[in-house]
């Protein structure tokens, strides 16, 4: 049962920015070592609760609406009895869904519950119960079938995570005083991606118009990354062949910058290809919820920080997806006037995971689990023309719902770049996925997947 594949279709769009520069644009290289954005100041918005709990309604009506008359959709045919029968705690089950429904589209709806308030003058604290209770209101009252636990869990979390990546990414968008075709092609992208927002504008009058003078515009730094290459996902699958895939970075601020603010920094990573199951093969994100500098000077600092991260993978090898929190520290280094390291280490609980496994269980072709993760990462920029990155991703998860009793995996990964000019860069990077899949009632799945991929990177940053 889809509720909304907004978010699926929203990457293309997000590819179709890159192409079209909506800022005032300067070189990567000299923006990310030597500016530093002004501290993020929520500017204060006059609270609209009645706005914001229609917007809340009209997110659960029109799915719903669209379901029932639409596409006549089972699920959607409601009463009261269904509704007072999905009220009772001993109704909630894991459901049967798709994995890129309960993976992709309920954290995109709950980014829309969560954006009902934030776009409406609310705080990210204030609005992050609007995500849980627009997703009980969905899982009791917009389904005739048994709510959802993980629906819950994903709903909520991932749409805070999406909802506030998505809120300061429409934010800086809008800000450009770029008039013309490229404003109403902002305003578009906008809309796809926070429709909340969107609406909101379009209400106020305020579609196709620009900032004024006097207004104060968001000074935080956004690198945007747009890569497209060759790929193999499985070196040792003699069938497969190299396909062309295509991935898009964002980065919004530094750790180690507004680290206060909820979000003031956050990375999302997209890739799609053609060579695989499943076009969108990967979304990541990582936002920082709150810091804490340790040190600092003029060759090296430290952080600690607290990020809420946002994971689906889905290619013909593995498949992932679920919702973490991890406490991080993050390290920079001034080997020379030349030479900058970068590392970071985390770790932290998966609050639900949604992990392959061999068999069909409840209609689903995945699991569901809840653990840990940690990870390690690396990078080494020697004067902005070499790069060298290495990456570590851990995951345990015990099972909650499925044939496994445990899934365990790790994700080795290094990138090795060379920048052709000041926007342009190429780059290879291999990669290895260990896999163990351990069940109860048959034998274990160990998987060893090295991957490969080359391509070229199209790179800029937008103050």
């Amino acid at each position: 049962m889809s509720i909304i594949s907004g978010f699926r279709t929203t990457l293309p769009l997000l590819f179709l920015s890159i192409t079209i520069p909506v800022y005032a644009q300067s070189p990567s290289q000299s923006i990310e070592a030597d500016s530093l954005a002004s501290p993020i100041v929520e500017i204060p918005v006059k609270k609209r609760f009645a706005r914001a709990a229609t917007s809340l309604v009209l997110a659960e009506l029109v799915p719903w609406s669209y379901s029932k008359f639409i596409t006549h959709a089972e699920f959607s045919n409601i009463s009261l009895k269904t509704i007072g029968h999905n009220l009772k705690l001993s109704s909630w089950a894991w459901d049967d869904d798709a994995f890129p429904t309960n993976q992709i589209d309920h954290p995109y709806h709950g980014s829309v519950f969560f954006n009902s308030f934030r776009t409406n003058g609310f705080t990210f604290w204030q609005s992050a119960p609007a995500a849980l209770v627009g997703s009980y209101i969905w899982e009791t009252a917009g389904e005739n079938q048994a709510p959802s636990k993980n629906d819950i869990i994903n709903t909520t979390f991932g749409g805070i995570t999406i909802g506030e990546s998505v809120h300061r990414l429409t934010k800086k968008i809008l800000q450009t005083r770029r008039r013309g075709f490229r404003r109403y092609i902002n305003e578009t992208i906008s809309l796809v991606i926070n429709p909340t927002n969107g609406f909101r504008r379009i209400a106020d009058g305020e579609w196709g118009k620009v900032p004024g003078l006097s207004e104060k515009l968001d000074s935080t730094v956004l690198l945007l990354e747009a890569e497209s290459g060759i790929r193999k996902m499985n070196m040792r699958d003699d069938q497969a062949n190299f396909g062309v895939y295509g991935r898009l970075k964002l980065i919004y601020g530094n750790p180690f910058e507004n680290y206060k603010t909820p979000f003031g920094s956050f990375t999302f990573n997209a890739e799609v290809g053609q060579d695989d199951s499943s076009f969108v093969n990967s979304v990541n994100i990582v936002g920082a919820v709150n810091g804490w500098l340790l040190s600092t000077n003029s060759r090296n600092r430290h952080l600690m920080s607290i990020t809420s991260n946002y994971d689906y993978i889905n290619n013909q090898s593995f498949l992932f997806g679920g919702q973490s929190i991890n406490l991080n520290l993050f390290s920079e280094f001034g080997l020379s006037s030349s030479t900058k390291v970068k590392t970071s280490i985390g770790m932290g609980p998966i609050l639900v995971g949604a992990f392959g496994e061999k068999g069909i269980y409840n209609n689903r072709f995945y699991d569901y689990g809840a653990g840990g993760g940690y990870n390690a990462n690396a990078e080494i920029n020697v004067s902005d023309k070499f790069r060298f990155e290495a990456h570590y991703n851990g995951r345990w998860l015990g099972t909650l719902n499925g044939n496994t009793s445990s899934y365990f995996s790790q994700a080795i990964s290094t990138e090795v770049e060379y920048t052709l000019s000041k926007e342009i860069s190429f780059s290879t990077a291999p990669s290895l996925f260990l896999v163990q899949e351990n069940y109860k009632n048959s034998e274990d799945v160990h998987k060893t997947i090295p991957g490969l991929k080359i391509g070229f990177k199209y790179r800029l940053a937008y103050d």
